[in-house]
């Protein structure tokens, strides 16, 4: 009986979180807002099952599970599927989370956490309704490793099990790739036996021969940008081209505004930092009073190096931002980690007597969710379309056939979906001019005009606009402007 009503609670507290933002849903439909979410929910409206209209990222294999569901639920409504996908994904997740976390921990601080996810951060609630990568989806991830740490099964099953989730976590999204350093980290500090962490590791090297296998054979699209095993969006690390000093130092800034930011200018944003840092001291502090009283699994301990292995990671990479304000969009990495980075917050507040500082952490977090209602509403504009326009054609370019099916299922965005294909055709095969030789560069432009001379004559006008609109400042990635006149040479010499 117990359990049923401990159940029942958290079903309330999810449904709770899902009216939130399905009001916020239905209020600013953000996914209008999303090109990457246009772009994939047009594909998805194709119905087709073909690997490349399936995977919207290569290294994102739960997006081909994700437009799955997509395709189904288009078999009984017209509203977009996608976003119906992210409203039931976001409830189930966070009834998982919540599950977990009285596994791990007690139900006490599974109804805290609960009560936190209803409001979340301002960065998390859009993410109820839109898709754009698989941030927050992923974020389950973290949850379950900790569920299978804390089992502290001795099996060789367990073990092959272990390194079989890391494989598909990794899978699934390559941000799941710091729970693996996690996992051997702790397998290591709890002295398994080697012989059975072998084990893990053939689980897990068995799922990555497969994933690899399915990246090199299968298309995914995107053959203009040739997109390489360790790409993500067309992007690599390199640790040569930032300033780690500058940050690191900025770290914590860039934490603390991901919590808290809303599009809109707000003054009192640096005393809201100062608020968040305080409050985080103040849980670290109560962790170590956790410890010293012994009331914790050793293996719930996992979430601080998973936690500094993110962030560890997200420093070193391309996607490091750091604004006070800006759209959700712009944190969505970290939403991977918020929950995980609250949920050690809540745990560390709890274990004082008086709850004064935990009111206060949640007060911030509604308060701030709270003023994510008050920002003004945008339109879907012209520049979202194209931009849309620009993913499809990044990803599909090469296939004029289908091009010009997806495009003549939405004639309402007929012109702006044909500029912004040829813009992502340009920006696919031009990028890297920089590092071309002549001779490459002359032939990746001839390449790119008899591209475009495979298309209907009626979208080549549209087309060779979206290359022409390629090369305007501010855009990225951006392209030599010395090219832009060498094309329209090519143009009118093959007229």
């Amino acid at each position: 009986m117990r359990e049923f009503f401990s159940v029942n609670r958290i079903i309330i507290l999810c449904v709770l979180g899902s009216i939130i933002r399905l009001i916020f849903g239905y209020i600013y439909t953000p996914w209008q807002q999303a090109p990457d979410h246009l772009a994939w929910e047009i594909i998805i409206e194709q119905g087709n099952l073909q690997y490349d209209h399936l995977i919207h990222y290569p290294h994102e294999g739960g997006s081909f599970l994700i437009s799955l569901l997509g395709q189904f639920i288009e078999l009984f409504t017209n509203i977009s599927s996608l976003t119906i996908s992210a409203f039931i994904l976001d409830f189930v997740i966070r009834f998982i989370q919540i599950k977990i976390v009285k596994k791990i921990f007690n139900i006490k601080i599974a109804t805290l956490f609960g009560v936190w996810t209803v409001f979340a951060t301002p960065t998390i609630i859009p993410w109820g309704t839109v898709n754009f990568g698989l941030h927050a989806l992923s974020a389950i991830f973290p949850f379950l490793l900790l569920l299978l740490l804390h089992q502290k099964r001795d099996t060789i099953k367990h073990h092959i099990l272990c390194g079989v989730f890391l494989g598909v976590a990794l899978w699934f999204s390559y941000i799941n790739l710091i729970l693996i350093p996690a996992f051997f980290l702790y397998r290591l500090m709890s002295r398994t036996d080697i012989k059975r962490l072998l084990y893990s590791l053939l689980g897990f090297i068995g799922v990555i021969i497969l994933h690899i296998l399915v990246r090199k054979f299968l298309d995914a699209g995107f053959q203009l940008n040739e997109l390489g095993l360790t790409s993500i969006r067309g992007v690599d690390f390199s640790i040569h081209d930032i300033d780690i000093l500058n940050r690191l130092t900025n770290l914590p800034t860039v934490v603390a505004n991901s919590t808290l930011a809303i599009p809109q200018s707000n003054l009192y944003m640096p005393s809201l930092r100062l608020l968040y840092y305080f409050v985080f001291i103040v849980a670290c502090i109560g962790m170590i009073i956790y410890h010293k009283k012994n009331n914790f699994a050793y293996s719930n301990y996992m979430i601080i190096p998973i936690i500094i292995f993110f962030l560890v990671v997200y420093t070193f990479s391309p996607f490091f931002e750091l604004r006070d304000m800006g759209s959700y969009i712009y944190f969505r990495h970290l939403t991977y980690i918020l929950p995980l980075l609250s949920l050690f917050i809540i745990a560390g507040l709890s274990s004082y007597r008086y709850k004064v500082i935990l009111i206060a952490f949640f007060i911030l977090g509604m308060v701030r969710t709270g003023q994510l209602f008050t920002t003004q509403i945008s339109p879907k504009s012209d520049g979202i379309t194209k931009a849309a326009g620009w993913i499809i054609g990044t990803k599909l370019g090469h296939d004029a056939k289908a091009i010009v099916t997806i495009i003549e299922d939405n004639p309402d965005s007929k012109i702006l979906l044909r500029q912004g294909v040829g813009w992502g055709i340009s920006a696919s095969l031009l990028f890297d001019n920089d590092n071309l030789d002549k001779i490459e560069a002359e032939t990746k432009l001839i390449e790119l005009v008899e591209l475009i001379s495979t298309y209907p004559k009626a979208y080549q006008i549209d087309l060779l606009e979206g290359v022409k609109f390629s090369f305007n400042e501010g855009l990225t990635p951006r392209l030599n402007p010395e090219l832009r006149l060498k094309i329209e040479q090519i143009v009118n010499s093959k007229k």
